[in-house]
C-alpha cells in the first residue's frame, strides 16, 4: 500500500525501529477487506462503547428516581399535608411506584450485565484476521448482543412516565379524598371507632342499617333477634341488590377477631336462607386470616374496624369501601 504524505489521515511517527517495521509490514499487506474491517471494527466498538454508557445513565437515573421516592414515601408531611385520612393509601401509592422503579431497575441490570460482556467481546481483538469477522454471511456481532439489551429497555422511560403521571394523579384523588374525609369526621354523621366500641349489639346493628340507609340502601331489617337466622340487617340497593348483613360487635375491639367458623356459618344462611344478593359482615374487631381467606373464596364482604372506620368515621359508601359497583351488571348493560 502507497501512504500518501499529504492525506488527511497518514501513520503517526514511530521512533521504535521494531514498531516501524511491523506497522510497515501490516501497512504493506493490508487490502481494501483489511481496511474495511478495522474500520467496521473501530465503529462497531465505538457504538457499543455508547450504548453500554446510555445503559449505565438510564440506570444511575433510576437509582436517583428511587432514592427521591423512598425519601417523599417517609415524608411525614408530604406536599404540606399530614394525610391524617388518607396516608395508608397514600403508601399504597409509593409503594407501587417504588416496585416499579425495582423492578425496572432489575431488567436494566440484566441487559447491563449482558451488553457489558457483549462489548467485552466485542473490544477485544480477535486472534484471527479482522477480516474474517466481517465475511460474507457473518451475523454473529456482540453488537447485535448490545443493540437488543438496548431495545429491551427502550421502552422503560416511557413506563417510568406513565407511572409518574399515575401517581401524580393518585396524589391528587387522594388530596381531594382526604378533605372530604376530615370534613366528614368533624360533622355530626361520624361515629368514632371509640363511640361505637361503647354500643351495645342493638345499638351496633341500628348503626349498620342507617350506615346503609345514608349510602341510599331502603332498610328492610334494622336489627336482629330472637329467629334471625344470622342476619342482622337486611337492605336493598337502589337497583334492587338485597344486601344481608351479619354484626359482631364488641367492647374489646383491640382483641376481638371473629374466626373462620363465624364466618362459614353466615355463609350457610346468607344466600340460601335470606337470598342474599350482596353478603356482608361488619365488626368493630377484626377478621383472622382463614376467616378473610374463606369470604373471599365465597364472595362475602368483610367489614372489620379498619373498614369501619373508613364507613362509619370518614363517610365513605359501602360501595368504595367493600368495592361494589353501584349498579348491577345487568343494569350496567342496559344503561
Amino acid at each position: 500500500m502507497i501512504i500518501e504524505r499529504d492525506a488527511r489521515v497518514v501513520p503517526p511517527r514511530y521512533p521504535d525501529r521494531d514498531v516501524r517495521r511491523r506497522m510497515g509490514d501490516a501497512l504493506g499487506k493490508a487490502d481494501e477487506a483489511d481496511l474495511l474491517a478495522a474500520y467496521l471494527w473501530v465503529q462497531e466498538v465505538s457504538i457499543g462503547r455508547e450504548a453500554c454508557t446510555q445503559l449505565r445513565r438510564q440506570r444511575d437515573a433510576l437509582r436517583r428516581n428511587l432514592e427521591k421516592l423512598e425519601k417523599l414515601r417517609s415524608d411525614s408531611y408530604f406536599r404540606g399535608r399530614t394525610w391524617d385520612f388518607t396516608r395508608a393509601e397514600l403508601d399504597l401509592v409509593f409503594d407501587e411506584f417504588i416496585k416499579t422503579v425495582n423492578d425496572e431497575l432489575d431488567l436494566i441490570g440484566r441487559c447491563l450485565e449482558q451488553a457489558s460482556l457483549a462489548f467485552e467481546e466485542l473490544s477485544t481483538l480477535p486472534e484471527e484476521d479482522l477480516s474474517t469477522r466481517y465475511a460474507p454471511g457473518r451475523v454473529d456481532s456482540p453488537l447485535n448482543t448490545i443493540a437488543e439489551q438496548w431495545d429491551e429497555i427502550a421502552p422503560s422511560t416511557d413506563r417510568f412516565e406513565a407511572m409518574n403521571q399515575w401517581a401524580l394523579a393518585e396524589a391528587d384523588r387522594l388530596e381531594a379524598v382526604d378533605d372530604r374525609r376530615n370534613l366528614f369526621a368533624q360533622s355530626q354523621e361520624s361515629y368514632s371507632l371509640r363511640r361505637i366500641q361503647g354500643f351495645d349489639g342493638k345499638d351496633f346493628e341500628l348503626l349498620v342499617a342507617w350506615l346503609t340507609q345514608r349510602d341510599g340502601m331502603k332498610v328492610i331489617r334494622q336489627h336482629g333477634g330472637t329467629g334471625d337466622r344470622g342476619a342482622d340487617v337486611i337492605s336493598q340497593t337502589p337497583d334492587g341488590r338485597r344486601v344481608v348483613v351479619q354484626c359482631k360487635q364488641t367492647s374489646r375491639a383491640a382483641k376481638h377477631m371473629v374466626t373462620s367458623t363465624n364466618v362459614q356459618t353466615f355463609n350457610g344462611t346468607a344466600r340460601l336462607e335470606h337470598k342474599a344478593d350482596i353478603a356482608l359482615m361488619v365488626t368493630n374487631g377484626t377478621f383472622s386470616e382463614p376467616a378473610r381467606d374463606f369470604a373471599n373464596d365465597h364472595a362475602i364482604h368483610l367489614i372489620g374496624a379498619t373498614e369501619l372506620e373508613r364507613w362509619a368515621t370518614w363517610g365513605d359508601s359501602l360501595y368504595q369501601v367493600v368495592g361494589l359497583s353501584q349498579a348491577s351488571s345487568s343494569e350496567a348493560a342496559a344503561a
